[in-house]
């Protein structure tokens, strides 16, 4: 922002109040005058010389003419104006306070540009004889030329630029009309053509000047405007990610301690189921494990939708066998299937995908689940076939009671569901294929759907395939060792587990298959047990045993005591993310979200069977 005209800068104190008013407000610059002045001033040294130059010129010509004394007394005021100049200009170079207060150099910048036009004119006046031709062309060129350069230079100054021009060029029209005769005239029309012409082009020149600046000024409010919209923006933005983080935080710590009691209970339900003899009590136990389950995945699903929509859900890849884990999908759905009379068939090769394990196997536990709940009779088949070289086409296909065209489009909506208006919760929370579209997007799987209403459904999955030379390195590694959940579990356990209903019902429900289990609820306990002469096979232990204390450092400590550091060991945790699982996996510990499946328990511990490790056949 340039500095205002001060008027206490520009005049002496000697000068009346209503004097000083008066030129104050003649001189009363804009920024783009300002820029101009400043720019005279700079380049005052080359105008200097040019005058001095062109002052020294007509001295040359007309010192002895006619004339001759009358232009070397004019000469001697002429130095006097150009020194002067020169001198201001000196001051400003070498003083800070006038190169920093641009309004006190205008008066003297304007009056000695003024000064020096009207010494010029003053020659013109005083040459009352005609000169040599050679001096009178050199005259005239001067005029011209010293004039047309300072009206560019006061371009943006309308008046001072006239002013300028005319007090150059006025006398020597004059004067050449005064002598007459062809040539004078003819130079008077000369110099006045190019005396307008300079006057319309300082005109011009200023004009564009004006729309510069302009244009600066709309740009500069443009940028102005500019960052207070991204400004705004910026915090909406923030405080969107604040909400959005809030919210995560709130589901978070909401489905921690909702999966805690859902896992007890869930855990009892099946412990009772297995140890009961009663009829009745396993009927109902039965039930229970049923509504347990069906809650499990309602949670899952709310906040496996909630964590996708949110953007905090990371896949987490890895190179399996599609055989593998459909064989792990489809087991708990393959009783219930032949428990409802349905034929249920897989046709899976073991074929080599890229994906994250645990979320493909919530898309295909999500539409199994469909399929199997919507068909009463036929059956539900699950086959694999590669396509386009890169990809697995993963079929779910039923012959249960299909989807009508236009409830099609919206089966992946969420609570969207046909036929359903009591919400029978034995038909779902439709929230099963929402899940599915999410996690199908995440993972890139394009799932498709088609259905004929009457004669089945049949979901599709695009699955990539892993490298060829990947997964001939992971076969051996990712092949689980089956297990069956009519093998007896010979199998030592140490739970670890702060919640003591969890901890309760888990103890239980091992001991109900037979092992021998112990329990602790912290890292100390646990040792008590092991100083005793507890020698287990494996450990499970809870991923958040306190507020400061995680279950990878509790494995790590059990596993020193006994001096095995490949000990088995199974976290569970309900946390579906966060720092403890991340550092978790990152371990290379397997994670059981609660609530705890007994059949994902079970695999692991057949696999730790399986192992023949030592005692295990004891």
């Amino acid at each position: 922002m340039r500095p205002q005209p001060s008027t206490s800068d520009s005049f002496s104190p000697a000068q009346t109040p209503r004097a000083r008013g008066f030129i104050a407000s003649r001189l009363s610059f804009s920024d783009l005058q300002f820029q101009q002045l400043e720019q005279m001033i700079r380049s005052t040294p080359w105008a200097w010389i040019l005058a001095a130059a062109a002052g020294f010129l007509c001295y040359l010509e007309y010192r002895d003419g006619v004339d001759g004394q009358r232009v070397k007394a004019w000469f001697a005021v002429y130095c006097v104006i150009v020194a002067a100049r020169m001198g201001i200009w000196l001051a400003w170079a070498l003083r800070p306070g006038l190169r920093a207060n641009l309004p006190a150099m205008v008066l003297p910048i304007m009056a000695t540009n003024q000064l020096m036009a009207f010494s010029f004119g003053v020659l013109c006046v005083l040459l009352q004889s005609d000169g040599p031709a050679q001096a009178e062309a050199i005259l005239h060129i001067t005029m011209v030329t010293v004039s047309l350069g300072g009206a560019i230079r006061l371009s943006t100054m309308g008046r001072a630029a006239t002013v300028y021009v005319v007090l150059i060029l006025g006398p020597l029209v004059l004067r050449d009309i005064w002598f007459g005769g062809s040539y004078h005239v003819a130079m008077a029309s000369i110099v006045s053509l190019i005396g307008v012409y300079t006057l319309l082009s300082a005109r011009e020149l200023s004009s564009a000047l004006h729309e510069i600046q302009a244009q600066r000024r709309r740009n500069a409010e443009l940028v102005i405007a500019l960052s207070a919209e991204n400004e705004r923006s910026s915090s909406a933005r923030r405080t969107a990610e604040e909400a959005v983080a809030a919210r995560m935080r709130f589901f978070a710590s909401a489905n921690h301690d909702l999966r805690q009691p859902l896992n007890a209970m869930a855990l009892l339900a099946q412990t009772v189921h297995t140890v009961s003899t009663e009829h009745r009590v396993k009927e109902m136990s039965e039930q229970l494990v049923a509504c347990a389950d069906g809650m499990t995945d309602v949670v899952d699903d709310l906040l496996d939708i909630t964590r996708a929509d949110a953007g905090s859900l990371s896949p987490q890849w890895s190179t399996f066998a599609i055989d593998e884990l459909l064989g792990d999908c489809c087991r708990p759905h393959q009783a219930v299937a032949i428990a409802k009379g349905l034929c249920f068939e897989i046709s899976a090769g073991h074929v080599a995908v890229r994906s994250d394990r645990a979320l493909l196997a919530r898309v295909v536990t999500n539409l199994l689940a469909n399929a199997i709940r919507y068909t009463r009779e036929g059956q539900v088949r699950i086959s694999s076939q590669k396509i386009d070289g890169d990809r697995l086409k993963l079929t779910i296909e039923d012959t249960g009671i299909g989807i009508s065209s236009e409830h099609l489009p919206h089966v992946f909506e969420e609570f969207y569901q046909v036929d359903n208006p009591a919400r029978d919760r034995r038909l779902g929370y439709g929230l099963g294929l929402a899940t599915v579209k999410r996690l199908s997007e995440l993972l890139d799987l394009r799932v498709t759907a088609r259905s004929v209403q009457g004669q089945g459904s049949v979901f599709e999955l695009h699955l990539p395939l892993a490298d060829a030379a990947m997964s001939e390195q992971r076969e051996d590694v990712e092949r689980p060792v089956a297990s069956s959940s009519a093998t007896p579990l010979a199998v030592r356990i140490l739970v670890v587990d702060d919640d003591p209903s969890s901890l309760q019902a888990l103890d239980g429900l091992l001991a109900s298959w037979g092992m021998d289990v112990r329990s602790a609820s912290d890292v100390g306990g646990a040792l008590d047990v092991l100083h005793a002469g507890f020698r287990p096979h494996a450990l499970v232990v809870d991923l958040r045993l306190g507020p400061q204390v995680s279950g990878i450092q509790a494995i790590e400590d059990l596993r020193s005591a006994l001096n095995e550091a490949e000990l088995p060991a199974l976290i569970v945790t309900g946390d579906v993310g966060g720092d403890y699982l991340d550092a978790a996996r990152a371990a290379g510990l397997p994670v059981i979200v609660k609530p705890v499946r007994p059949s994902q328990l079970r695999a692991f511990l057949g696999h730790i069977q399986a192992l023949g490790r030592q005692g295990v056949a004891e």
